[in-house]
């Protein structure tokens, strides 16, 4: 059985994540909607969705997600996914029957529950240096919780009102039935205190495996024989050192390996989930950058990686396991938490947003190529969309201008920006600081009487046009870059009158309608108005009198047929 994720928002001194997926199943037309599980990975969501709607044929399923709101202490959502002949309808009338997933003290060793547990004793856990499973493992743990009304009782409300809250029955009715249940657990516990066999006695770990595994591998003894070797490690760091040497001390029988491994991975996940035994793991760094590039290191498995050399010598030791294919649930935890850095609000390189941006585009290079069932593309698209949205904020993009020596190193700099967010929204945000930048009298005293010749001003901004063309803005906005690139050229031009002076030139007629063309050619003039009146331009010069006289002169071919070469496409042909 299990439990649905609960976000208590602020109240919790570790959060991973305030969104989840909860998938409802009404089994045929006359059964009630009920919750199957609460995931935090909304493609799972999703794909459990479609099994159990594959396994019931006449039955129909609902994804729904789910966001705590801080400020209003309630769940806020909305279908995502429905299938099937049935719509869920939530009855508003009468207030609903109270129901927990977890029915029995066993339900409380599945995943999700423990995942509950974590978050609603997060507290009482940190203050002990204990996991969930060293709890659930050891009855003396689960007897001190009991004598410790203050923080179980907080824990039983947090679980009954984001229950009540999703479901509509009395908060009462789940503290009811909450406290029975936590009861029936504690006295459980004080049975297998006082009947359990002891553990058996051996050299090392190895030993312990095999002999526990010769009575049958009961899960429930292997995991207390972890669950003691735990408590004799001072404190959450020690206690991930411990096991990473328990897993160099596994017996040589594929099954039994394979046994305490999945048992000792299991803890080891438990513990990454808690910020001291992480950085056991990954140490410290500079900045939040370099836990996360350590993060990524370790879960390609890459124990060479340059990321990795400062870091303590368990990472390499953990990236070593990952890359022979052990310790799921350990790898998949370090996903987790690599997707919780990208969607947090911290700066990954507080000292340069520039430096930031580059950083996140090397992530996401590295981190799509290993993208999977732990670190799906879309969850990654999602987090490295949030974190593009706050390289956006106004703040950040100012540091990103900041010591720009002119207009266009200012454009070229939101350009490189461009490269390396994600996300439409993003995009067109970005795309309304260009236009923003454009428009400015700082960027227009620039380009229409800036320094240099007129002609290079209008090549560099002739460039910076093409590079919006070239970028994936949405295509409303490439057309509206287009366009403000294209009438500050037009500024320009008008400024310094280099069309009419090469139109009024002393030049003959051939000479200075080739020049006009090459302007527009050449990538020296912005697309649209600009080019169309340099090759408007030279068109009423080469039907002049002057130009058609030319043009009927023996040695004009050459002339005519470079003029030629540099009409558009679309241009009639020059007179013979």
């Amino acid at each position: 059985m299990v439990e649905a994720q609960v976000h208590p928002g602020g109240e919790l001194a570790m959060t991973r994540g305030d969104i989840h997926f909860e998938v409802f199943v009404k089994k045929h037309r006359k059964a009630s909607w009920s919750l199957a599980e609460a995931l935090h990975d909304r493609e799972a969501a999703l794909d459990l969705a479609r099994k159990l709607k594959d396994a019931l044929p006449d039955g129909s399923v609902r994804v729904v997600r789910e966001v705590w709101s801080a400020s209003e202490s309630a769940f806020r959502g909305g279908p995502i996914f429905e299938e099937g002949p049935e719509r869920f309808v939530e009855d508003k009338g009468a207030a609903a029957e109270a129901s927990l997933p977890c029915v029995t003290p066993s339900d409380f060793q599945g995943a999700s529950a423990r995942e509950t547990i974590r978050r609603v004793l997060s507290g009482w856990l940190e203050r002990r240096q204990i996991c969930p499973l060293e709890l659930l493992s050891r009855p003396d743990l689960i007897e001190d919780l009991d004598g410790s009304e203050t923080d179980l009782q907080h824990a039983v409300q947090k679980v009954a009102i984001a229950r009540a809250q999703s479901s509509g029955a009395p908060v009462q009715a789940f503290i009811k039935q909450l406290n029975a249940l936590v009861e029936r657990a504690a006295s459980d516990a004080r049975r297998e205190a006082a009947t359990a066999r002891p553990l058996p006695k051996a050299r090392d770990f190895a030993e312990l495996t095999e002999k526990i595994m010769s009575e049958g591998g009961p899960e429930r003894r292997m995991r207390r024989a972890i669950a003691e070797r735990l408590g004799e490690a001072a404190d959450l760091r020690a206690k991930t050192g411990l096991l990473l040497d328990l897993l160099d001390d596994l017996p040589a029988a594929p099954e039994t390996k394979a046994f305490a491994m999945k048992q000792a991975d299991a803890f080891l996940a438990e513990l990454l989930t808690f910020d001291p035994a992480l950085a056991a793991i990954t140490g410290s760094g500079d900045d939040a950058g370099v836990v996360v590039e350590r993060l990524t290191s370790l879960y390609e498995g890459r124990a060479d990686h340059a990321d990795l050399a400062g870091a303590p010598a368990p990472a390499r030791r953990l990236a070593n396991r990952f890359a022979a294919g052990d310790l799921p649930d350990s790898r998949g935890e370090i996903a987790n938490r690599i997707l919780d850095h990208l969607r947090s609000p911290k700066r990954l390189r507080p000292e340069s947003v520039m430096a930031e941006i580059e950083l996140s585009r090397r992530l996401a290079q590295r981190l799509i190529m290993v993208a999977g069932p732990d670190l799906h593309p879309t969850a990654l698209v999602e987090a490295f969309t949030c974190r593009s949205a706050r390289l956006l904020s106004p703040e950040a993009v100012d540091e990103a201008l900041q010591g720009a020596p002119g207009a266009p190193e200012l454009l070229e700099r939101l350009f490189a920006m461009e490269d390396n967010i994600v996300g439409e929204a993003n995009k067109k945000k970005l795309a309304a600081y260009v236009r923003a930048r454009l428009k400015a009298p700082a960027t227009e005293s620039w380009f229409v009487r800036g320094p240099g010749q007129p002609l290079e001003r209008l090549s560099r901004l002739t460039r910076l046009q093409a590079r919006a063309l070239k970028g994936a803005f949405p295509a409303d906005d490439k057309a509206e870059l287009a366009e403000a690139f294209d009438v500050l050229g037009l500024q320009t031009l008008d400024e310094t009158k280099i069309l009419s002076r090469i139109e009024a030139s002393a030049q003959p007629a051939l000479d200075r309608t080739a020049a006009l063309l090459k302007l527009a050619a050449s990538g020296v003039l912005p697309v649209g108005r600009c080019r169309q009146d340099a090759q408007a331009r030279a068109m009423r010069l080469l039907a002049s009198q002057m130009g058609r006289h030319e043009s009927a002169q023996p040695d004009a071919g050459a002339k005519l047929s470079a003029i030629r070469n540099l009409l558009p496409p679309h241009q009639p042909g020059a007179a013979a």
